[in-house]
């Protein structure tokens, strides 16, 4: 199975949130842990903002290696485009980040790793590992 980790959801491992680390331990070896480029934006842009100097290299040598790097591809910014179309006609609107991971969901066939609730108005599966 392949999973891709939601900023909150590395924000949890970053805080060493209990559940979550257990989860990323349990799934690490039989299963495939993926972050890509709008998620190391988001978590390096708030940990230089806050100046978590010893987060900020926690996270490049500690989490960031844990994990399959991904790249988006011209295919997910269309779909996402798409998406942000779709919900907006329904009075919905939800961030750009989560519509580009949504996008690469899909292409990779993968679930998403987050507790934000926003996914579930997309056509993607995501579990939350945060709660037990």
């Amino acid at each position: 199975m392949i999973y891709l980790f939601d900023t909150n959801a590395i924000t949890d491992l970053l805080r060493a949130h209990p559940e979550m680390v257990e989860r990323v331990r349990e799934h690490q070896d039989a299963h495939t842990l993926c972050l890509c480029q709008p998620i190391d934006y988001e978590i390096q842009r708030g940990l230089r903002w806050r100046a978590a100097e010893a987060q900020y290299r926690r996270y490049l040598n500690d989490i960031r290696p844990r994990f399959q790097w991904v790249s988006l591809a011209d295919a997910d910014w269309l779909l996402a485009g798409e998406f942000w179309a779709k919900t907006r006609s329904q009075g919905k609107q939800l961030s750009d980040i989560d519509l580009l991971i949504a996008a690469l969901a899909i292409r990779l066939d993968s679930i998403i790793i987050s507790n934000d609730g926003d996914f579930d108005t997309l056509p993607v599966l995501r579990e939350n590992w945060r709660n037990p």
